[in-house]
């Protein structure tokens, strides 16, 4: 496949969901002032005549032009393409996709699609330059946005340590935002139990208003699994951390069969429970050295905070 969605996050104590685990986080040009940007990233002109790319297709790398005319002195804000659901704020923990290209020469110091990796960060806790902060408050998932940001909300009369960036230098980005875990959101505290079933089923304890899973596209969520029969947990991607979400690629056996067909058709920002009959699970071997049981039911109650098509 062409990104490792899977490295995207934390490993899990547990590895129940998944077939394999890790974490990629890697490094970024957006960070602020006091990190620099790796020396790894190569300096390139922005590669692609700007009729070649339309910047509303979020499965391909966005063009970032620069328009003929004085950087502007103030924070400059244009959506590309409008997300939908709840817009972001501060708290808020986001995973974005970016491109990042110096004003005064056009050529591209960064961005998160060459290293296969989104970048994860607090929205609003300083984690990234100024620019970044004030600029993503209001997106939705799934949208996609231009930031023209002056030298005083990125990196001054400084520049990177690298030289990546120069001294007093407007930077223009092109960020999508492609999944998100809002700050009020918790884990299910819900006691479940099931009798036996032969048969998938899902609830929507709550709906979402954002894209629509498919197969073939990635999915990050996160979860609490519990046994059927005695409503204990047996794993939970919230016991990682609130940035610790799985993401996944729908249909391909990434998760167990269960999982992956019982959110096919959910929305970004919903809540689903999803019971899971032993065959589209563990069957009759169990799993996690005895915490899921031989031919065990199981219980998924899942918050679903971002998709897309493949990359």
């Amino acid at each position: 496949m062409s990104r490792n969605i899977a490295k995207i996050l934390s490993a899990a104590a547990v590895c129940i969901l998944l077939l394999g685990c890790g974490n990629d986080g890697g490094e970024s040009a957006v960070t602020d002032s006091s990190t620099e940007i790796p020396t790894s990233i190569e300096i390139v002109p922005t590669p692609t005549p700007a009729g070649d790319v339309d910047n509303a297709d979020l499965s391909v790398k966005p063009l970032v032009t620069i328009p003929p005319s004085s950087p502007p002195t103030e924070l400059l804000i244009e959506d590309l393409v409008v997300g939908s659901g709840s817009p972001v704020g501060v708290g808020d923990f986001l995973i974005m996709d970016y491109v990042g290209v110096s004003y005064s020469t056009g050529l591209q110091f960064d961005a998160s699609w060459d290293r296969g990796s989104p970048f994860p960060f607090e929205l609003g806790a300083g984690r990234v330059i100024q620019g970044w902060d004030q600029g993503i408050v209001g997106m939705s998932v799934g949208g996609r946005r231009s930031l023209t940001i002056p030298p005083e909300l990125a990196y001054g009369e400084n520049g990177s340590g690298s030289g990546s960036i120069g001294p007093n230098e407007t930077l223009v980005f092109v960020v999508d935002l492609i999944a998100s875990v809002p700050a009020n959101l918790e884990k299910p505290t819900e006691e479940l139990t099931s009798e036996p079933t032969t048969e998938l089923e899902t609830n929507d304890i709550s709906d979402g208003a954002g894209a629509i899973v498919q197969p073939g596209n990635v999915v990050y969520i996160h979860y609490v699994g519990v046994s059927a029969s005695t409503g204990e947990q047996f794993d939970s991607s919230w016991d990682r951390g609130r940035s610790e979400f799985i993401g996944y690629i729908s249909g391909t056996g990434n998760v167990i069969q269960g999982l992956d067909e019982g959110l096919l058709g959910m929305q970004v920002g919903g809540r689903r429970t999803v019971v899971i009959p032993p065959d589209l699970a563990y069957g009759e071997n169990g799993a996690g050295d005895g915490l899921i049981a031989p031919n065990e039911t199981l219980i998924f109650t899942v918050d679903l905070l971002g998709t897309h098509p493949l990359r």
